[in-house]
C-alpha cells in the first residue's frame, strides 16, 4: 500500500507531463499559425500591390538584401506576371537581389516588361551557382522588354582564369519583337549578353563593364539571330565590345563607344572546317579607344560559307592596335602550325566597305588585309581613311590575295601577290 507522500509524488508527476506536453502542443499550433499567417500575407500583398497588372518581386516575398537568396520569388513573381496582359514586373530600386540561374520562361502576354531599377546579384562563390551555362535566360518571348536604370552584376571575378567553364549573364534565345535598354551589365563569368535565334531585337542604351584583363568577357554576342539593331550603348570589357557569330544578318551597330575590348569582330568563323553565313552587317557611327583590335574579320583555315555584305562607316579610333584587320589565319588556340596555315578552303569574305575611319593606330601596321590563297576576299573597297600613328606618321598598309581591290590605297598593294 502506498503512502500519502508517495501519492502526492505521482500526481504531481502527471500534472508536470500533461502540462508539458499542452505547452508543446499549444507550441505547434502558433508556429503553424505564423506560417499560415506569413504565406497569407505575401499572397494578399501580391494580390493587392499589382494593381492588376504591375507586380513586385517584393511582394512574393523577395528580401533585396544582397544576401538572401531571392531566387524563388522572382520564379514566382515572373510566372504569376507572365500570364497578365501587357503586365510589369518590377525590381525597385535601392535594394540588391541575390538571384541563382533563373529561366524565364515564356511565352508570355505580349507586351510584357522586366523593370530592374535595383541591383540583381549572382552568388560571388562559383560552387553555389546551380548551372555554369547561362544566369538570367530569358526565352520563347514575344513583344517583351528588359529595361530599367539598375545593375545587373555577374560577380564574375571569381571565376576569372580559375574555371574552365564559365555562365553567360543574359541570353535571349528564341526572343522575337523585343528589346533590352538602359540597364548596367558588370562582371560577367564569360559573355555579357548573347542573343541566340532571335529575331527584331534592339539593344538601345546600355552599358556594359568589366576589367579589361577578365577573359573572354565579350560585350554582346550575336548568333543564328537577325534583324538586330545596337545603338547608344558603351561597352569596355576584356574581350570583342560585340561579336557578330555565325548565322547572323541584318545587324545594325549605331553610335557605340567601345574599349577597353578587343573591338568590333565579325567572327570566328568556319572553325573545324564548317560552313559560316554572316551577311549584311552595318556599323555607322562608332568611337573605339584603346582596343587590341578596331573593325576585325576572323575566320579559320579550311572553312567554308559567305561573310558578305558588310559596312564600316563614320568610325573614330583612339589609341587602338590593328584598326582595320581581316584575319583568314585566325587561331585561338596557339598553335603555329598546319592549323593556322591555308587548308585550300577558306570562307568567302566579299563586298566589304569601310568609310570615314579616322583616328590614331596604336601600331604601325593599321591596315591588315591577311587573306587566303583560294581567292576568298572579294570586293572590298575603302574610302576617306585617315589613320596615322601617336607621333602623325601615316599607318603602315599590307593586303595579301585580294581580289578586286582597286579602291584599297595603292601603298596596301605592294605584296598583294595577285
Amino acid at each position: 500500500m502506498a503512502r500519502p507522500g508517495q501519492n502526492l509524488h505521482v500526481k504531481n508527476l502527471v500534472f508536470v507531463v500533461l502540462y508539458l506536453i499542452i505547452m508543446a502542443v499549444e507550441a505547434q499550433l502558433i508556429r503553424s499559425t505564423n506560417r499560415y499567417l506569413r504565406a497569407s500575407t505575401i499572397s494578399l500583398a501580391a494580390t493587392q500591390g499589382n494593381n492588376g497588372r504591375s507586380f513586385d518581386v517584393q511582394n512574393y516575398g523577395a528580401v533585396g538584401d544582397g544576401e538572401h537568396d531571392d531566387t524563388e520569388a522572382f520564379t514566382r513573381a515572373w510566372n504569376d506576371a507572365c500570364k497578365a496582359s501587357s503586365a510589369t514586373l518590377n525590381v525597385p530600386g535601392g535594394k540588391a537581389f541575390l538571384v541563382n540561374n533563373l529561366n524565364f520562361q515564356g511565352p508570355c502576354q505580349p507586351g510584357f516588361t522586366l523593370q530592374v531599377d535595383g541591383t540583381i546579384v549572382a552568388p560571388e562563390n562559383p560552387s553555389s551557382w546551380k548551372s555554369t551555362y547561362v544566369w538570367l535566360l530569358f526565352e520563347h518571348l514575344q513583344k517583351f522588354t528588359l529595361t530599367g536604370k539598375g545593375t545587373i552584376d555577374g560577380k564574375g571575378s571569381n571565376w576569372w582564369g580559375k574555371q574552365k567553364s564559365r555562365p553567360t549573364a543574359i541570353q535571349f534565345n528564341d526572343v522575337k519583337g523585343s528589346a533590352l535598354s538602359g540597364l548596367k551589365v558588370t562582371n560577367s563569368p564569360q559573355f555579357h549578353v548573347t542573343l541566340t535565334n532571335c529575331d527584331s531585337v534592339q539593344i538601345v542604351g546600355i552599358t556594359i563593364q568589366a576589367p579589361e584583363s577578365s577573359p573572354n568577357t565579350d560585350g554582346i554576342d550575336t548568333f543564328e539571330s537577325t534583324n538586330i539593331v545596337i545603338k547608344d550603348s558603351t561597352i569596355g570589357t576584356g574581350d570583342d565590345c560585340v561579336g557578330i557569330g555565325d548565322g547572323s544578318s541584318n545587324i545594325n551597330i549605331n553610335d557605340i563607344t567601345c574599349g577597353p575590348g578587343h573591338g568590333i569582330s565579325i567572327g570566328s568563323l568556319g572553325r573545324g572546317n564548317t560552313k559560316a553565313d554572316v551577311h549584311s552587317i552595318h556599323v555607322n557611327g562608332a568611337k573605339l579607344t584603346s582596343t587590341t583590335n578596331g573593325l576585325r574579320i576572323k575566320t579559320w583555315p579550311g572553312g567554308s560559307g559567305v561573310a558578305s555584305d558588310i559596312t564600316y562607316e563614320n568610325v573614330q579610333m583612339e589609341d587602338v592596335s590593328n584598326p582595320i584587320i581581316i584575319n583568314q589565319f585566325y587561331c585561338d588556340t596557339g598553335d603555329t602550325g598546319s592549323g593556322c596555315k591555308s587548308q585550300g578552303s577558306a570562307v568567302k569574305i566579299s563586298n566589304v566597305e569601310y568609310s570615314n575611319i579616322r583616328g590614331t593606330s596604336a601600331t604601325e601596321d593599321g591596315i591588315t588585309l591577311s587573306c587566303s590563297q583560294s581567292g576568298s576576299c572579294t570586293g572590298i573597297t575603302m574610302e576617306n581613311i585617315d589613320l596615322v600613328t601617336g607621333s602623325g606618321a601615316q599607318v603602315a598598309c599590307n593586303a595579301q590575295n585580294v581580289q578586286g581591290g582597286n579602291s584599297i590605297p595603292s601603298r596596301c598593294l605592294v605584296n598583294n601577290g595577285q
